[in-house]
Protein backbone atom coordinates (compact mmCIF):
# COMPACT_ATOMS: atom_id res chain seq x y z
CA UNK A 1 0.00 0.00 0.00
CA UNK A 2 2.82 2.24 0.04
CA UNK A 3 2.25 3.44 3.50
CA UNK A 4 2.54 1.35 7.23
CA UNK A 5 -0.63 2.94 8.43
CA UNK A 6 -2.83 2.39 5.68
CA UNK A 7 -5.39 -0.19 5.69
CA UNK A 8 -5.23 -2.92 3.23
CA UNK A 9 -7.89 -3.13 0.35
CA UNK A 10 -10.61 -5.07 1.00
CA UNK A 11 -11.44 -7.96 -1.24
CA UNK A 12 -15.26 -8.10 -1.48
CA UNK A 13 -14.98 -10.00 -4.18
CA UNK A 14 -14.06 -13.19 -2.12
CA UNK A 15 -17.75 -13.69 -1.52
CA UNK A 16 -19.18 -14.38 -5.09
CA UNK A 17 -16.39 -17.46 -4.95
CA UNK A 18 -18.11 -20.69 -5.09
CA UNK A 19 -14.71 -22.44 -3.97
CA UNK A 20 -14.32 -20.51 -1.40
CA UNK A 21 -16.04 -19.94 2.46
CA UNK A 22 -15.93 -16.25 2.32
CA UNK A 23 -19.49 -16.17 1.22
CA UNK A 24 -20.30 -18.12 4.58
CA UNK A 25 -18.38 -15.73 6.98
CA UNK A 26 -20.10 -12.86 5.00
CA UNK A 27 -23.21 -14.24 5.59
CA UNK A 28 -22.83 -14.93 9.14
CA UNK A 29 -21.60 -11.43 9.43
CA UNK A 30 -25.17 -9.77 8.26
CA UNK A 31 -26.97 -12.08 10.74
CA UNK A 32 -24.65 -10.69 13.63
CA UNK A 33 -25.06 -6.91 12.38
CA UNK A 34 -28.92 -7.72 11.95
CA UNK A 35 -28.51 -9.86 15.19
CA UNK A 36 -27.85 -6.16 16.83
CA UNK A 37 -30.36 -3.94 15.21
CA UNK A 38 -32.94 -6.48 16.66
CA UNK A 39 -30.98 -6.79 20.41
CA UNK A 40 -28.76 -3.63 21.02
CA UNK A 41 -26.26 -6.17 22.48
CA UNK A 42 -23.32 -4.06 21.97
CA UNK A 43 -24.42 -1.15 23.43
CA UNK A 44 -26.04 -2.87 26.32
CA UNK A 45 -25.57 -2.15 30.09
CA UNK A 46 -25.56 -5.93 31.29
CA UNK A 47 -22.59 -7.66 30.06
CA UNK A 48 -20.79 -10.00 31.40
CA UNK A 49 -18.59 -13.24 30.46
CA UNK A 50 -19.11 -16.32 33.38
CA UNK A 51 -17.20 -18.60 31.94
CA UNK A 52 -13.37 -18.55 30.77
CA UNK A 53 -12.29 -22.69 30.43
CA UNK A 54 -8.94 -22.92 28.65
CA UNK A 55 -8.94 -27.03 29.65
CA UNK A 56 -12.80 -26.89 27.67
CA UNK A 57 -11.76 -23.98 25.38
CA UNK A 58 -15.12 -22.62 25.72
CA UNK A 59 -16.52 -18.91 26.53
CA UNK A 60 -19.89 -17.78 27.64
CA UNK A 61 -20.98 -14.71 27.81
CA UNK A 62 -23.88 -12.50 28.50
CA UNK A 63 -24.90 -9.24 26.83
CA UNK A 64 -27.96 -7.55 26.90
CA UNK A 65 -30.70 -10.25 26.61
CA UNK A 66 -28.38 -12.74 25.27
CA UNK A 67 -26.30 -15.19 25.89
CA UNK A 68 -23.71 -16.34 23.68
CA UNK A 69 -21.89 -19.62 23.89
CA UNK A 70 -18.70 -20.17 21.92
CA UNK A 71 -17.09 -23.69 21.76
CA UNK A 72 -13.36 -23.09 20.22
CA UNK A 73 -12.07 -26.59 20.55
CA UNK A 74 -10.89 -28.34 17.53
CA UNK A 75 -12.18 -32.15 17.79
CA UNK A 76 -14.53 -31.70 21.32
CA UNK A 77 -18.16 -31.00 21.34
CA UNK A 78 -19.48 -31.20 24.86
CA UNK A 79 -23.45 -32.43 25.33
CA UNK A 80 -25.68 -31.10 28.58
CA UNK A 81 -22.59 -28.58 28.98
CA UNK A 82 -23.90 -26.60 32.05
CA UNK A 83 -23.74 -22.60 31.79
CA UNK A 84 -24.96 -19.80 34.04
CA UNK A 85 -27.16 -17.28 33.18
CA UNK A 86 -28.48 -13.81 34.78
CA UNK A 87 -32.48 -13.75 33.71
CA UNK A 88 -34.55 -16.68 33.92
CA UNK A 89 -35.72 -18.67 31.18
CA UNK A 90 -36.56 -20.61 29.07
CA UNK A 91 -34.45 -19.62 26.17
CA UNK A 92 -34.37 -20.71 22.37
CA UNK A 93 -31.34 -20.49 19.49
CA UNK A 94 -31.66 -17.06 17.53
CA UNK A 95 -28.01 -17.80 15.80
CA UNK A 96 -25.66 -20.46 15.41
CA UNK A 97 -22.59 -20.85 13.66
CA UNK A 98 -23.84 -24.39 12.75
CA UNK A 99 -26.71 -23.51 10.81
CA UNK A 100 -26.61 -24.40 6.81
CA UNK A 101 -26.55 -20.88 5.66
CA UNK A 102 -23.37 -20.66 7.38
CA UNK A 103 -21.69 -23.35 6.10
CA UNK A 104 -22.21 -25.55 9.40
CA UNK A 105 -23.62 -29.24 10.04
CA UNK A 106 -27.03 -28.38 11.83
CA UNK A 107 -25.91 -29.43 15.08
CA UNK A 108 -27.43 -26.87 16.80
CA UNK A 109 -30.06 -25.04 14.62
CA UNK A 110 -32.77 -22.54 15.34
CA UNK A 111 -35.02 -24.85 13.19
CA UNK A 112 -35.12 -27.53 15.53
CA UNK A 113 -37.08 -25.54 17.63
CA UNK A 114 -35.73 -26.56 20.65
CA UNK A 115 -36.89 -24.82 24.34
CA UNK A 116 -33.82 -24.31 27.26
CA UNK A 117 -35.31 -24.35 30.37
CA UNK A 118 -33.88 -22.43 33.23
CA UNK A 119 -32.84 -23.87 36.77
CA UNK A 120 -32.06 -21.61 39.67
CA UNK A 121 -28.59 -23.28 41.34
CA UNK A 122 -25.69 -20.58 41.08
CA UNK A 123 -23.39 -21.71 38.33
CA UNK A 124 -20.32 -19.97 37.58
CA UNK A 125 -21.74 -17.13 39.69
CA UNK A 126 -25.00 -16.85 37.73
CA UNK A 127 -28.45 -17.20 39.38
CA UNK A 128 -29.97 -18.87 36.71
CA UNK A 129 -28.38 -22.25 34.94
CA UNK A 130 -29.40 -24.18 31.73
CA UNK A 131 -27.84 -27.06 29.64
CA UNK A 132 -27.25 -26.85 26.18
CA UNK A 133 -25.09 -28.50 23.18
CA UNK A 134 -22.04 -27.06 22.52
CA UNK A 135 -20.50 -28.54 19.09
CA UNK A 136 -16.98 -28.27 18.29
CA UNK A 137 -15.68 -25.04 16.59
CA UNK A 138 -18.98 -22.73 17.16
CA UNK A 139 -20.89 -20.13 18.66
CA UNK A 140 -24.19 -20.34 19.70
CA UNK A 141 -26.56 -17.36 20.78
CA UNK A 142 -29.33 -17.69 23.01
CA UNK A 143 -32.30 -15.95 23.53
CA UNK A 144 -35.22 -15.38 25.75
CA UNK A 145 -37.92 -17.90 23.95
CA UNK A 146 -40.40 -15.37 23.69
CA UNK A 147 -38.08 -13.11 21.19
CA UNK A 148 -37.65 -15.83 19.09
CA UNK A 149 -39.15 -17.40 15.74
CA UNK A 150 -37.20 -20.64 14.02
CA UNK A 151 -39.22 -19.50 10.71
CA UNK A 152 -37.64 -15.97 11.08
CA UNK A 153 -35.75 -16.29 8.03
CA UNK A 154 -38.62 -16.80 5.86
CA UNK A 155 -40.59 -13.53 6.22
CA UNK A 156 -40.07 -10.95 3.91
CA UNK A 157 -37.63 -8.94 6.59
CA UNK A 158 -36.28 -11.79 7.47
CA UNK A 159 -32.00 -12.32 7.40
CA UNK A 160 -31.18 -16.19 6.46
CA UNK A 161 -30.22 -17.85 9.34
CA UNK A 162 -31.61 -15.32 12.14
CA UNK A 163 -34.18 -16.60 13.91
CA UNK A 164 -35.70 -13.52 15.55
CA UNK A 165 -39.58 -12.92 16.12
CA UNK A 166 -40.86 -10.24 14.02
CA UNK A 167 -37.87 -7.15 13.89
CA UNK A 168 -36.89 -7.80 17.49
CA UNK A 169 -37.54 -6.39 20.54
CA UNK A 170 -34.72 -3.44 20.32
CA UNK A 171 -34.91 -2.38 16.54
CA UNK A 172 -34.73 1.00 15.65
CA UNK A 173 -35.56 2.20 12.29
Amino acid sequence: TGAPHKRPPRRWDLCDSPILRYKDFNAFDRAMTHLEKAFGFVSAQHQYISRKCNSDNMIVCERGDLVFVFNFHPTSSYTDYKIGCQHPGPYKVVLSSDEPDFGGYSNVTKKSDVTFPTGSSNHDNRPHDMMVYAPSRTVVVYAPAEFCDPEGDSKPWGIPGLGVKGLGPYFAR
